[in-house]
């Protein structure tokens, strides 16, 4: 999934459940940032928080890479970044029930982290609230993606993720999409939806494959799929009526998920007016930029390298607690992993 679910599907259903339009807006960004948090090296900070012990060392603080793209994805073939980010927060199986590696539909293990995030956000105040504001986004994130990843792993198997003959059904006929591009993505990890490219991620789109460990055929009506999860997660709420809510939004939504854009601006936009009434607004960068001032000690031809930046903290911590809510889950999905080793 991209954006117009993790960011503005998630905004809308926060905030007809019934959050303020603040607290969605966080539990929004959060799920989305998901996609968007690189930072993956050490990262000096003039400054202390006692809520952020577990990542600070002395005045180091160790960020927590939840994206599975650029460097993370050239380094995916490394099992450690497979455990630590493709299976954590983007194909969660359902480990608990020694069900496999392969992503389910609706998952169990996903929905119960939902389920937990709500519980601990009942009975939350002050800054921890909203750091389980935060880890409620997180949590969204990876169930939303057990709709779009189903039928992959996030390990390096070809048995689980090698596909072949991708077609596309445009204007009611399935059309294969050309040789090359075939081509180029059979040449790619079998790793998550990496050979699918984008196209689970597409909310528009109708599209079929043959996966190559069973010879058969596999249909995705993402719309559909998209509708089913946004229905499902906003029934996760308490006081959502949804026999009055949902048919309306149902309706809006679909209008939004089958719009075809020529690009994920033009996608946003069409949120934007189907849903006046909400603010919209995301940038992947907002969030690091109020939790970190830099401090430039050291220039070299007017050029200031990464490793030589200095930080203090800034006016806003959310930046800080997404990392640790993050570390949160992937610690927990960890001790999964060596228990179904075992």
């Amino acid at each position: 999934m991209q954006i117009d679910f993790h960011y503005a599907t998630i905004r809308i259903i926060a905030e007809k459940a019934g959050f303020s339009a603040e607290d969605s807006q966080i539990i929004a960004y959060a799920s989305q940032y998901v996609d968007d948090a690189v930072d993956h090296k050490e990262i000096n900070v003039d400054g202390y928080l006692d809520i952020l012990s577990r990542r600070f060392t002395g005045n180091t603080f160790n960020p927590v890479c939840t994206a599975h793209r650029g460097l993370q994805f050239l380094k995916a073939f490394n099992e450690d970044v497979q455990q630590k980010i493709y299976i954590p927060f983007h194909f969660l199986p359902d480990l608990d029930e020694g069900a496999g590696f392969i992503v389910k539909e609706n998952g169990k293990l996903s929905g119960k982290f939902v389920q937990s995030a709500i519980v601990e956000l009942s009975k939350s105040q002050g800054e921890r609230r909203i750091m389980n504001l935060i880890r409620l986004g997180i949590t969204l994130h990876t169930y939303a993606d057990s709709w779009a990843h189903q039928g992959f792993s996030g390990r390096h198997k070809p048995g689980e993720n090698d596909i072949d003959a991708i077609e596309i059904l445009r204007r009611g006929k399935w059309e294969k999409i050309g040789m090359i591009s075939q081509f180029e993505y059979n040449t790619l990890p079998d790793i998550g939806h990496a050979e699918a490219a984008s196209f689970p991620d597409q909310s528009h789109l109708k599209w079929r494959f043959l996966r190559k460990s069973d010879n058969k055929v596999y249909e995705r009506d993402n719309t559909q799929l998209f509708l089913d999860a946004a229905e499902k997660i906003m029934l996760m709420f308490k006081g959502v009526d949804p026999i009055k809510l949902w048919p309306q939004t149902k309706t809006k939504l679909y209008e939004c998920y089958s719009y075809q854009a020529d690009s994920m601006e033009d996608k946003f936009m069409k949120f934007q007016r189907v849903f006046p009434e909400i603010g919209f607004y995301y940038d992947a960068n907002q969030w690091r930029n109020e939790a970190l001032r830099t401090i430039e000690r050291k220039k070299i031809l007017k050029v200031i390298k990464e490793e030589e930046k200095h930080f203090v903290l800034g006016s806003d911590k959310k930046w800080f607690y997404f990392h640790l809510a993050a570390l949160e889950q992937r610690e927990f999905v960890l001790e999964l992993l060596d228990k179904h080793k075992g």
